[in-house]
């Protein structure tokens, strides 16, 4: 989701409209799995086959952008899906600065930046890198690449993650984020050689006319619909489990949760429900938003590691209260570099400090470029407070007995 930039402490930003709203009449994504995708060496993209380890970036030549779309057929179909370029009012006004990082001018910054992750003990990290690109909200977007250059995006990302990885000792593994019912992904996959995780962001939210929630013919909110956009638009979970079975890659939703505004699901166990038992079936990492959800606590949770499940929720104190909650440690935080920055060391070091010697593993947001189109916050949220997990025992319950089934064998 957009941010404000604040660092370590982020805001979620409601981008309402078009992007929010169910893509319908679009070809839905089906199951299956393929033991093996065979790509283009020529075009930078390796002959991948589950298991296998990216080779480094010297063997890794940057290639024409346009080369993502001479992928396999089970993969460019799933590529395909949204909105195409050729749409009308698809593209925004381009972005220099990434049509910069496609050339490579932010290589040093991601560099110095993965070293310090190394000297920091972050060298395992998770990282997040240009979230959300199918949206027209970040200047990372793939919608913000000249017309005439349809895959910058594409070669920005290899830039970084070829910068990154040159690093002595680092093993980062990099997530590749999408945002459902948004445009087709075709112009910003980099290719398997380049992507170690895939992911969608997922709320319980919109989905209905008009910036609305479903709702049945009785007037009452209809979760059951709005849970089966989510499984079925573009970017939604089929697509994302299927995405994951056809290149290999682990499947994660770096960004879920409840939404209480007037265009939200509000108290929805079944949301909670689902979502864990999804990530349990394909064995994904869920990152549940809690920033100002949860009471915050100064010591590690006892209890057993809640494996696979992480939050968003500002700071370390707050990340073990939704782990006390929820009755163990998670495994995972996320963090965020600030979005209205280059990367920097300077920009870096503040949000990386709060995390040492944490225990949990960090996911980290990384900007492709420094962002510097308005966002929009949207309305409050009923009341003077942002809602309480705690004040809701359905929801909390759903979601104790979700990653207790998790934990079986």
């Amino acid at each position: 989701m957009a941010s404000g930039g604040r660092g370590a402490t982020r805001c979620r930003t409601y981008r309402g409209g078009m992007a929010r709203q169910p893509a319908r009449g679009r070809p839905r994504a089906r199951t299956g799995v393929l033991a093996a995708v065979t790509l283009i060496a020529a075009a930078g993209i390796i002959v991948f086959v589950l298991g296998q380890q990216s080779p480094p970036p010297s063997a890794r030549p940057h290639a024409s952008p346009s080369s993502a779309r001479a992928v396999a057929a089970p993969l460019a179909a799933l590529l395909r899906q949204g909105t195409p370029d050729t749409a009308p009012k698809y593209w925004e006004k381009p972005s220099a600065a990434l049509e910069a990082a496609a050339a490579g001018a932010d290589d040093a910054r991601f560099r110095a930046l993965g070293a310090l992750l190394v000297k920091d003990g972050f060298a395992g990290a998770i990282v997040n890198l240009g979230r959300e690109m199918t949206g027209g909200w970040y200047n990372w977007s793939e919608r913000r690449c000249p017309r005439t250059e349809p895959g910058c995006y594409i070669l920005a990302w290899r830039h970084a993650v070829d910068a990154m990885r040159s690093v002595p000792g680092q093993h980062f593994r990099f997530l590749w984020t999408v945002y459902p019912g948004t445009a087709a992904a075709i112009d910003a996959w980099p290719g398997a050689a380049y992507v170690d995780l895939v992911g969608t962001d997922i709320y319980d939210w919109y989905g209905g006319p008009h910036d609305t929630y479903p709702h049945t013919a009785s007037g009452q909110l209809d979760h059951d619909a709005r849970w089966r956009q989510i499984l079925t638009q573009p970017g939604g979970l089929d697509w994302l489990a299927r995405l994951s079975q056809v290149t290999g890659k682990q499947a994660a939703i770096p960004e879920w949760g409840l939404d209480f505004h007037s265009f939200g699901g509000q108290d929805d166990p079944a949301f909670i429900t689902r979502i864990l038992a999804w990530l349990h079936g394909y064995h994904a990492i869920g990152i549940y938003w809690a920033f100002q959800h949860v009471a915050p606590d100064q010591a590690a949770p006892p209890g057993p590691l809640l494996a696979g499940q992480g939050a968003y929720a500002g700071g370390p104190p707050e990340v073990n209260g939704l782990g006390l909650l929820l009755g163990g440690h998670l495994q995972y935080a996320e963090a965020f570099l600030p979005d209205q920055q280059p990367v920097s060391e300077s920009s870096a070091q503040p949000v990386l400090a709060s995390w040492q010697q944490t225990g949990y593993q960090l996911i980290l947001g990384v900007p492709l470029v420094a962002l510097t189109v308005p966002t929009y916050n949207g309305p409050p949220e009923p009341g003077p407070l942002a809602y309480q997990l705690a004040d809701y025992p359905d929801a909390l319950a759903a979601f104790r007995q979700g990653v207790s089934a998790g934990r079986r064998p």
